[in-house]
């Protein structure tokens, strides 16, 4: 089953075929004095590792989600300090017990917005190798096989979407304690007598599935799930005897942390939801079948604490059932869940509902890089839609340094690419829906590149340079329908009452492909390639301007979403871009200064307006309060980037229920703009070895102030507006090109003024 070169031999084990989430373990002894261990551990499913009483690592969800017919990820965790090694004093061991808790996870419970469970396998299965190396030079492999033990938990059931389930009664108390062999508990019916059995050993983890590839067993490359923020209690009403609301103030994604005082046997059923129906309880119906229920029952401790271990939700308000009395704050606390573990950027200004917008594209962000770049975090879905993660690629890059998350994402995507070269809908692969879509499938040239021009890091392009060659071939094979009258695109997704073509998408993206790919050739010395692709990109503007321009050089669809495409993208010669952009400004005032894009437009229409020297349409765009903007969004309370533009309104109410999530982060693709026309923050190369700091000044705003901490040091640029004019202060880590009101310097690293148009270096 696995390929000999990843050198694992751990066999595979569960428990039996009843319990959903059973506890494993190991117990053995070290004879002689130890100097290092190494503990490996994969699942198809997720796991928690326990040693010696002691949690292991403080990953969530490991080892992450993959196509399970291409490769499964393994985690390592250095557990020289967890073990009792020999005692050469009194010539005795030390005895240990590893163990692991295994739950269905991506791999055997529901996935995505399909009526079947476990797509990928039926049950959950464990591997791991502890390899102790001694003193004396030699080494021992505890690794799963037939000797270990398992045992039904407290965990009655677990699922992603549907909620996790567990009776703290069946506690098996410290299980993994040395010395001891954990405890009976009160009450498990499906085991009276309490007894530890001998688990199910497999070579072929697959045994029940479908799957007929091999597994690749690798170290895992990504950035991994864990708790990064804890969100109190804000409110707690009562809706009923029993039935409590909690507001945590924040929508976000992760689990609740219980803290209680009841009686044993205590039942508490905990809802999820983003927002509140008319009678203050718990919106569930965007939720579609991902029932997002937690379910606790008491042991009747003192003070007893619980939060599930293998699902998420995504959610601002808990509606928990079954509580006595008046509870309070402390009851419930937010745990959030992230792959997004330091954010390297910050952004403020003079408006606080631009701050509030600002802070809901953060918290988007956060709450969906989780494992994969997710659609959304709360109903049947989760995926790693492509399209979606192009969009918002620089944004992303600029909120928190990706680089590592998109290791591991990259390798999911190409998993995922068809043999003809196309790029998937989703990633990882589920073997469903599609191939090859304008806007999706070009995350596989996009993401790369984005990574290049914001770190410096060409790598991602030569790890994936012949994928993303077979991909150009593809866009350019007779028989593809991407760019043709048949284009196949999911179009300018929810925009505003405004469809862009499919065939229009795609030829722009084609154009852009081969820029982009022109660009990054040369960066790794492929000339040949530089030229193919320089005469590619010509061939596909000439076809462009055929198709998409009218007599008089203007574009025959005349939508916010083409105008901005053709500008931002640079996609016909100089004259015929200003009159696109002459376009888009007017189609903006003729909309009376409100956008019509959707997630394909979104992130190129206020660069396009900025660039072309709309800056105040675009401006204005972004200080806009009805219907459809962003602020419309934070007027209307959200603290999240809404899926829809009219996901809610004080007219209609809740939007289309089947496809409403209010936790969605493309429309936050605006975010790039903020940093780079409106703080003006820009790379003049790549990785930012040169900066470009154009400040996009407005009478709009009394003040921008924004940093970013690149890979050569911070840049940051507050710029205010005062009674003699604009001031600046910059700080910079590099050379950087400063243009402010038609006048340009070139400054060296540190700290600058910019008053009554000099610029002088800062004290």
């Amino acid at each position: 089953m696995i390929e000999e070169n990843t050198g694992w031999k751990a066999g595979w084990i569960r428990f039996g075929w009843n319990p959903a989430v059973p506890s494993l373990r190991k117990a053995f002894t070290i004879e002689k004095p130890l100097a290092t261990a190494q503990l490996r551990a994969t699942a198809l499913g997720v796991y928690e590792l326990m040693l010696n009483g002691r949690r292991v690592g403080n990953e969530a969800l490991q080892p992450g989600w993959t196509d399970y017919r291409k490769r499964v990820y393994f985690m390592e965790h250095d557990v020289t300090d967890c073990l009792a090694g020999a005692c050469p004093e009194q010539g005795r061991g030390g005895e240990n017990i590893l163990g692991a808790i295994v739950a269905p996870g991506w791999y055997a419970g529901f996935v995505g917005p399909f009526e079947d469970k476990g797509f990928y396998g039926q049950e959950a299965w464990f591997s791991c190798e502890l390899v102790l190396t001694y003193f004396d030079g030699t080494q021992e492999t505890i690794a799963t096989d037939s000797s270990w033990e398992g045992h039904a938990g407290p965990i009655l059931s677990s699922d992603l979407l549907m909620g996790e389930a567990y009776d703290a009664r069946l506690e098996l108390g410290d299980w993994t304690l040395p010395g001891g062999k954990g405890k009976t508990p009160v009450i498990n019916p499906s085991n009276p007598s309490g007894a530890w059995g001998p688990v199910a050993v497999r070579e072929d983890p697959h045994p029940t599935s479908h799957i007929p590839h091999p597994t690749v067993i690798e170290p895992y490359p990504g950035s991994p799930v864990s708790q990064v923020a804890e969100l109190p209690a804000q409110s707690v009403v009562e809706l009923s005897e029993g039935k409590h609301v909690f507001d945590l103030g924040q929508n976000m994604v992760g689990v609740v942390r219980l803290k209680l005082n009841v009686p044993a046997g205590t039942e508490l059923v905990l809802r999820h939801g983003e927002m509140l129906n008319g009678d203050g309880s718990v919106y569930t119906a965007n939720l579609r079948k991902a029932k997002a229920v937690d379910r606790y029952i008491a042991k009747g401790e003192k003070d007893e604490t619980w939060q599930p271990r293998f699902t998420f939700h995504g959610f601002r308000y808990v509606q928990i059932e079954g509580l006595q009395g008046t509870p309070g704050l402390e009851t419930a606390t937010g745990v959030v869940l992230s792959s997004v573990r330091e954010q390297i950027a910050s952004f403020e200004c003079s408006d606080p509902q631009v701050n509030q917008l600002f802070s809901n594209i953060n918290w988007g962000f956060i709450g969906n890089y989780l494992d994969i770049p997710t659609d959304c975090p709360q109903r049947d879905e989760r995926l790693g839609w492509t399209g979606d993660t192009q969009i918002f690629m620089k944004s992303a890059s600029f909120l928190a340094d990706v680089r590592t998350f998109f290791d591991k994402w990259l390798q999911d995507l190409h998993d995922a690419q068809r043999a003809d070269g196309a790029y998937p809908d989703i990633a990882p692969n589920l073997g469903r829906l599609g191939h090859g879509h304008a806007a999706w499938a070009d995350a596989g040239i996009i993401c790369p590149y984005m990574l290049w021009q914001m770190y410096g890091e060409i790598r991602f392009a030569e790890r994936w340079w012949s994928e993303m060659i077979r991909y150009m071939d593809f866009l350019f094979t007779g028989n593809n329908t991407h760019n043709g009258p048949e284009a196949h695109s999911y179009g300018d997704w929810l925009s505003a009452n405004s469809q862009t073509p499919n065939e229009f998408i795609g030829q722009a993206y084609r154009i852009y492909n081969c820029h982009l790919m022109k660009e990054m050739a040369g960066a790794l010395g492929k000339d040949d390639d530089v030229q193919r692709f320089a005469g590619l990109e010509e061939t596909a503007r000439t076809l462009f301007k055929e198709k998409f321009l009218d007599a008089s050089g203007h574009l025959e669809v005349k939508t916010q979403t083409a105008y901005a495409l053709v500008v931002a993208m640079d996609l016909l010669d100089k004259d015929l871009v200003e009159k696109a952009a002459d376009d888009l400004a007017q189609n903006v005032r003729d909309h009376d200064g409100y956008l019509t894009t959707g997630f394909v437009g979104v992130g190129y229409l206020c660069p396009a307006l900025s660039r072309s020297g709309r800056h105040d349409l675009a401006v204005q765009l972004l200080l806009n309060e009805g219907y459809p903007s962003w602020l419309y969004e934070v007027k209307n309370g959200a603290t999240t980037i809404w899926e829809r533009w009219n996901s809610w309104s004080h007219e209609d109410g809740f939007g289309d229920v089947s496809m409403n999530s209010f936790n969605h982060y493309a429309f936050g693709a605006v975010c790039e703009w903020m940093f780079e026309s409106l703080a003006g923050i820009k790379a003049g190369s790549p990785g930012f070895q040169t900066l470009e700091i154009a400040p996009g000044l407005t009478d709009r705003l009394d003040y921008v102030k924004a940093s970013y901490e690149t890979v050569h040091g911070r840049v940051s640029i507050h710029w205010k507006k005062t009674e003699h004019g604009f001031e600046i202060e910059l700080e910079t880590p590099v050379e950087a090109t400063v243009r402010v009101a038609g006048d340009t310097w070139t400054v060296e690293s540190g700290t600058w003024n910019v008053v009554n148009g000099e610029c002088r270096r800062g004290e």
